[in-house]
Order: C-alpha cells, then sequence, then structure tokens
C-alpha cells in the first residue's frame, strides 16, 4: 500500500469514527467516508490491550496485502477506517481475506449511499 493510500492524522480517525458511517462482522468493524480525491485511503486500528505490539503489526500488514490484491473491491473516492476486534488476532489469512471482502462487498452493496 502506498503512503498516499494511508491515512495518518487522529484528526481524520475520530472523525470518520464519530460519523458512524460504519459496516460491522465478528471481526471488524469498517468506517466510510467521502473524500475528495479519487484516490482511496485506508486506515488500521487495534486497541492496545489486543496483542502484543509484533501481532498487531503483522496483522495490519496482511490487511494491507488483502487490500492490494483486491483493488476491485472499494470505492476510489472513499475513506476506510477499519477497526479490528480481539477475535481478529486467532484469524489465520485466507479467513482473514474472506472477512475482509465479505465486509467491503457488504459495503458496496448498500443502497443507502
Amino acid at each position: 500500500m502506498k503512503k498516499k493510500n494511508i491515512v495518518q492524522k487522529s484528526e481524520d480517525f475520530n472523525r470518520i469514527i464519530r460519523k458512524r458511517q460504519g459496516y460491522s462482522s465478528k471481526y471488524f468493524i469498517i468506517n466510510k467516508e467521502q473524500n475528495k480525491d479519487n484516490i482511496p485511503k485506508f486506515g488500521i486500528t487495534f486497541a492496545k490491550n489486543i496483542a502484543n505490539a509484533v501481532t498487531r503489526n503483522k496483522l495490519k500488514r496482511r490487511i494491507k496485502n488483502i487490500i492490494d490484491k483486491n483493488e476491485n473491491i472499494y470505492k476510489q473516492n472513499e475513506t476506510y477506517i477499519i477497526i479490528c476486534k480481539k477475535e481478529t488476532i486467532d484469524l489465520d489469512y485466507k479467513q482473514l481475506e474472506k472477512e475482509i471482502i465479505y465486509l467491503f462487498n457488504k459495503i458496496k452493496g448498500d443502497k443507502n449511499e
């Protein structure tokens, strides 16, 4: 994932999460917001008490890889914040990919946009 596709400011994270335009599953919550650019942006976050930093970073790398591999599952003009729940650390790569694709398809299929 390129640097231009990453949400880095905490104000952006907080603003998008407060809007509560989210979709959730057992493992993730994905909040979204329209952006002015025509490039998708992503932010991935965890609670610090979920696991140690090594495990959280490993999951972030996997999620970024899944997003890069599946460019057709998200819209180009939106910003997404992916919040990982505690159960996420037990998933292997295939389950992680299946769950993320499921949620993004749920977002794409929503008619109330």
